[in-house]
């Protein structure tokens, strides 16, 4: 079953995905999910009974407090925790029916990710660090070498290509980063506190840089931020509170009425 689903994930055309970017498909589902820690008393409820849907092509900021559940909805959404109970599927896919091999391959061809802390690997160059993931997976050189180009020529940052990480500014750091999740052409970016380590110029770059993706490319991101200002980039806001649901509509809307009830994300 491996082989099968890994051939089924890894055919699957981009354009098909940037196609439907219109609504009709939904990339990724989520259906009364639950997700406890512990056990007995000391059991706590990190999520409780959570449904949304992402269309394709669709740019989606998650905010909330500290302890409210987005992370953990995170961590589900790219297969590595799994729910409680309920389901979460991926372009159809049940992410609670497959084994471990086979979410190990679905994050390596079909999920981008994007950490605050850049997560690059400090003795590569910054080209080297895009195309690793994709010669673990053992692709094709040639088609490592475009995917990894096409990548760096997004982000602008192709006369970058031969330094360390050390020799970049956290912005152009972020910006490799990004480059790393688009070049395995990714189902869904899921970006967590993307500019929580920029200052504001460099957020506003790295926002904006993500809002060009979904407008030019139609490429589908979820990006978990604490910050009003990053989260106007997004077409849509969910906002989280007690592993729930509080608010989810067009951004504008959802701030004025958090800052109406006096939320505090």
């Amino acid at each position: 079953m491996v082989d099968k689903l890994a051939l089924t994930l890894y055919c699957r055309a981009d354009s098909e995905v940037t196609s439907s970017a219109a609504g009709s498909m939904a990339i990724l589902e989520v259906c009364d999910v639950h997700k406890n820690y512990g056990s007995g008393e000391a059991q706590v409820a990190a999520l409780r009974g959570l449904s949304v849907k992402i269309d394709a092509g669709e740019f989606v900021a998650i905010m909330g407090p500290s302890g409210s559940g987005k992370s953990t909805l995170l961590t589900i959404l790219g297969g590595v925790e799994s729910p409680s109970s309920g389901r979460v599927l991926l372009e159809g896919v049940d992410l609670a029916k497959i084994s471990e091999d086979e979410r190990t391959i679905l994050r390596r061809r079909r999920l981008g990710f994007v950490f605050q802390s850049f997560n690059l690997l400090p003795n590569l160059t910054a080209e080297e660090n895009v195309s690793l993931p994709m010669e673990l997976d053992g692709r094709r050189t040639a088609e490592v070498k475009e995917n990894t180009h096409q990548a760096l020529e997004l982000v602008e940052m192709t006369h970058r290509r031969a330094h360390l990480p050390s020799a970049l500014s956290g912005g152009e750091q972020q910006r490799i980063a990004i480059a790393r999740a688009l070049a395995i052409h990714p189902a869904i970016l899921l970006a967590d506190e993307p500019t929580g380590n920029l200052d504001s110029r460099q957020s506003g770059r790295i926002t904006a840089l993500l809002q060009r993706l979904v407008v030019e490319r139609g490429q589908t991101i979820v990006m978990v931020t604490h910050d009003p200002n990053v989260a106007r980039f997004a077409k849509r806001l969910i906002t989280f509170r007690d592993g729930l649901i509080e608010h989810d509509g067009e951004v504008g809307e959802v701030l004025k009425r958090t800052e109406l009830f006096g939320t505090k994300e």
